[in-house]
């Protein structure tokens, strides 16, 4: 998945930062090695979905522009544990001051692919489609999203503009729902309620919003709300969990989103080894 310009920058700003922190120029104890031109493997310990290659060669350009990677896969492949992923040439003391960083990277995003892969297999022969959400690690905002394109699964909604949620504790603050929604409408934007009860849902169901999002519902709750739903796309959320999701993806539910995605983060096991 290529990166915009934008994205690109923000990469280079958010490796920059990461290696400034992890005081990358001032290891001592690589400084302290005789330098030496070395080659290094990438493996992964377990199995898993590889992405965050752009993110592992930028931190090795900054670092030092001469060291070369040469990747075996693509992001978005399966990789099975113990697979070699690239080799990298340069010198040691460039390479290993390096490592962490990249390897912090690399875990992650790879963890984070292979979280929604399992989530999406678990639904792959039902109507149901797997949507990302807003919880996110504060500034991971752009590698998070391009992962979730190359993995094909949508957001429940990309930002605060993108469309309309009306959600508890905005009910709290409007007087008139009718009114309220008479406005949204007029922003030509997805206008989506989220709703804790049936009767909630019987509410709204007369509003014609574009979706219905069934908040914390038991997959019984949610059966019965699809058979009042008039025909407006439904979505559920709430403790959905790679256990119960496949409860979940009921026939009639349109979309289930799911903060683990992205929050409950598995960083694989992968390791950098001097050859």
């Amino acid at each position: 998945m290529k990166l915009t310009a934008t994205e690109k920058k923000l990469l280079q700003i958010h490796i920059q930062s990461s290696l400034s922190e992890d005081c990358v120029k001032k290891d001592i104890t690589s400084s302290l090695l005789n330098k030496e031109e070395i080659s290094a493997i990438i493996i992964f310990k377990e199995a898993g979905i590889l992405y965050g290659i752009d993110w592992v060669n930028e931190v090795f350009k900054q670092v030092n522009s001469k060291i070369k990677i040469k990747w075996f896969y693509k992001d978005g492949s399966f990789i099975k544990k113990n697979k070699t992923v690239c080799i990298i040439k340069g010198d040691n003391k460039s390479i290993l001051a390096a490592e962490r960083s990249a390897l912090n990277f690399l875990q992650t995003l790879s963890g984070i692919s292979s979280n929604i892969k399992k989530y999406q297999d678990q639904v792959k022969n039902k109507d149901t489609k797997v949507l990302y959400t807003r919880k996110i690690i504060p500034g991971w905002k752009y590698a998070i999203d391009n992962i979730c394109k190359l993995m094909h699964c949508k957001p429940h909604r990309a930002n605060l503009q993108e469309s309309i949620l009306i959600k508890e504790n905005h009910l709290k603050s409007i007087k008139n729902i009718e009114q309220y929604i008479n406005m949204a409408k007029k922003s030509k934007k997805l206008v989506i309620a989220e709703v804790k009860t049936l009767s909630e849902l019987k509410t709204f169901n007369n509003l014609k919003l574009n979706r219905i999002l069934l908040d914390n519902f038991t997959p019984n709750q949610v059966k019965k709300a699809v058979k009042l739903s008039k025909n407006t796309p439904i979505e559920v959320s709430g403790n959905i969990t790679i256990k119960n999701i496949k409860k979940y993806a009921i026939k009639g539910v349109s979309f289930i989103s799911v903060g683990a995605l992205t929050k409950n983060i598995h960083a694989l096991n992968i390791s950098l080894l001097v050859r």
